[in-house]
């Protein structure tokens, strides 16, 4: 009986994408409603970090700015919409808790609610890498066309992961803090500004244990004009399937109680 009912909500989240679509645009558009630039201010802001931190930590690691600069510029947008997804998944159902109190709504609507505002913030971010091609006359080849799957890989299991910590964050409300001071962190244990090519070979599998960097090297390497690699995409593809069961299991066993823990 609950197993069926987590299946009917996610079934009708997906028919109701039109709903969740529009309450993620309506999030962006309330953060900057007396904006001039609006969204763009995020992307200004992106650009200014890795202006100023790509030729700083280029000198420090040696490395060459046209192998660099990409490599970091990848990372902080990809990073910034992985991290910045999960953080906000906690206030995921506390936020749009006047709606599920008032109406009977698919509880997963309010996790793809937060997957969409990032990933149009994703696209406004993404703008800074063609200047950074031009700037630094890069090419792309085809190795490229791998970001679409590897795009749909990461988003599945980044619903799932949503689904578990707003879940969490509405039963123990304490997970919130937790969450932000990890994804912190994560950010200095994953290859973002350096290279997993830095450590030494008998370390280097303590960042492939790290779920993030798979994540994080499935979008940045197609964009880079490689191919990710297959431990990457086995990896990814494991936690897929592994956290979609247990977020399943989860939300079928909790999903009537999450509006009485608002």
């Amino acid at each position: 009986m609950y197993l069926h009912d987590a299946a009917e909500d996610i079934a009708a989240s997906f028919k109701s994408r039109h709903l969740w679509a529009a309450l993620g645009w309506h999030d962006i558009r309330a953060r900057y409603r007396r904006s001039t630039l609006g969204p763009l201010w995020l992307t200004i802001s992106m650009a200014v970090t890795v202006g100023a931190m790509g030729p700083l930590y280029g000198t420090l690691f040696g490395y060459n700015a046209s192998e660099f600069i990409p490599h970091l510029s990848l990372g902080l947008i990809f990073w910034a919409f992985i991290s910045g997804s999960i953080s906000e998944f906690g206030d995921a159902f506390f936020n749009s808790a006047h709606l599920l109190k008032q109406a009977k709504l698919p509880l997963t609507v309010f996790v793809f609610r937060v997957c969409y505002r990032h990933l149009v913030i994703l696209g406004h971010n993404i703008i800074i890498y063609p200047v950074i091609m031009l700037l630094l006359n890069l090419t792309l080849n085809w190795n490229m066309l791998w970001l679409s799957p590897a795009i749909v890989l990461v988003m599945v299991n980044i619903f799932w992961m949503g689904l578990l910590l707003s879940i969490f964050c509405t039963r123990y409300r304490d997970m919130f803090s937790v969450i932000t001071s990890m994804m912190t962190l994560m950010f200095f244990i994953t290859p973002i500004v350096w290279k997993v090519e830095q450590l030494p070979q008998s370390r280097r599998y303590l960042a492939d244990l790290n779920p993030f960097t798979a994540l994080l090297e499935l979008l940045r390497q197609p964009v880079l004009g490689n191919m990710p690699a297959a431990k990457y995409w086995i990896y990814t593809g494991i936690m897929a399937m592994s956290g979609l069961t247990i977020a399943f299991l989860l939300l079928a066993r909790c999903r009537h109680r999450v509006t009485y823990w608002l």
